[in-house]
């Protein structure tokens, strides 16, 4: 179990966030503010509230990843689509430094809580704009989910197969979404100190997934490159570099970039005759994968980790998550921590955790909230 730090000596105390966004990549971006120490509030439909309140999987009735991602936060129903919640809303945005939505553009629009409008009476808030497509452009209002957004973007193809299976993770939405949010939001946070002016931020999860294009997609972007020869051994082409199967049906994961990793590893199997091959051709290359799978499936995954652990091998377990989260490194660096209701992840930016409260019941917080703020 992790230390939990003082709430006041969080890098974003005092700072208010009003989060109007809905599902996921709101929600973490959201979520890493208020582990940063900021105030959360979330402005929720009173009809049933966020989605992802009621997305499957369901622990006592409430969605698994409304749980999680809203610990921290604090509930106000209030139904933007009434005009007499506009005032209502106003004062909430007067009173806070970072606004994050994650409406369409159009809808955004009609609901009055654009960056253009929002800015107009408030310079000096941060609006924060989540959305698949971006603010303009012939695709601004079209809808979409995070395997649109990596396959429009190339990241799900490029020249070759990027991702040979759906990933059980949310690229564009959470690397892409949520996290290219939170770094536009802390650079804001940073100008508005020096120029006391907000910002508007136009997070596309189309462009942010592109941006990850940037490695694989090398040979589009640099004049020459198309010609350029040989390439990185890391897209899945060469044995030094590879996933195995072992004779525990068990996945493991090889390394072996450089060249000294590449001869530690053949020592380590007693394959010295392997050593001359670890960059050869195509043709070899696919021998050669063959042949090392062959030398994995003679032992189990543990007994492959037990019997390279005197060497200097990059070699690795393809753990599930609860392996991951079991894993002695892992445990000695205090990953994963303890909270009211399960664990958490501790956010790889902080050393000590921020403590947070369970995630709010629907509206929970809207008395609190808003009575202060009356005329």
């Amino acid at each position: 179990m992790i230390a939990c730090a003082p709430v006041s000596t969080a890098p974003l105390t005092g700072l208010r966030v009003l989060d109007l966004s809905r599902l996921l990549p709101g929600a973490f971006a959201t979520l890493m503010l208020a582990e940063l120490g900021a105030e959360v509030i979330k402005i929720e439909d009173p009809r049933g509230g966020d989605p992802m309140r009621q997305l499957p999987p369901l622990v006592g009735g409430r969605g698994l990843y409304h749980l999680l991602l809203d610990r921290g936060k604090k509930s106000v129903a209030l139904d933007l689509r009434q005009p007499a919640s506009a005032a209502t809303l106003d004062r909430l945005i007067a009173a806070s430094d970072v606004v994050v939505e994650s409406f369409r553009p159009a809808t955004a629009a009609r609901l009055g809580v654009s960056g253009a409008r929002i800015r107009a009476r408030h310079p000096r808030v941060i609006h924060c704009a989540i959305t698949g497509y971006g603010q303009t452009g012939p695709y601004a209002d079209r809808p979409g989910h995070d395997l649109n957004y990596v396959a429009i973007s190339g990241l799900l193809a490029a020249d070759r197969p990027v991702l040979t299976e759906l990933p059980r993770m949310f690229i564009a939405d959470v690397g892409g979404g949520a996290m290219t949010a939170v770094i536009g939001i802390l650079a804001a946070i940073v100008g508005r100190t020096r120029t006391g002016a907000g910002a508007t931020l136009d997070i596309s999860m189309h462009e942010a997934a592109m941006y990850w294009l940037m490695v694989p997609a090398a040979r589009d972007l640099v004049d020459g490159g198309r010609d350029a020869p040989g390439d990185l051994p890391t897209f899945g082409d060469h044995a030094c570099y590879h996933v195995y199967r072992t004779k525990d049906d068990r996945q493991i994961a090889l390394g072996a970039l450089e060249p000294k990793f590449w001869l530690a590893f053949c020592d380590a199997v007693g394959r010295g005759d392997l050593r001359s091959r670890q960059l050869t051709s195509p043709d070899d290359q696919a021998a050669l994968i063959a042949d090392v799978g062959a030398i994995f499936r003679t032992r189990t995954r543990d007994e492959w980790l037990a019997l390279v652990a005197s060497h200097d091998v990059c070699l690795t377990p393809v753990n599930r998550p609860d392996e991951a989260f079991a894993d002695p490194h892992a445990m000695a660096r205090g990953v994963v921590a303890d909270v009211p209701g399960g664990r958490t992840i501790r956010p790889p930016f902080l050393r000590e955790a921020v403590p947070l409260a369970p995630a709010p019941r629907l509206g929970q917080h809207t008395q609190d909230i808003l009575s202060p703020l009356e005329p």
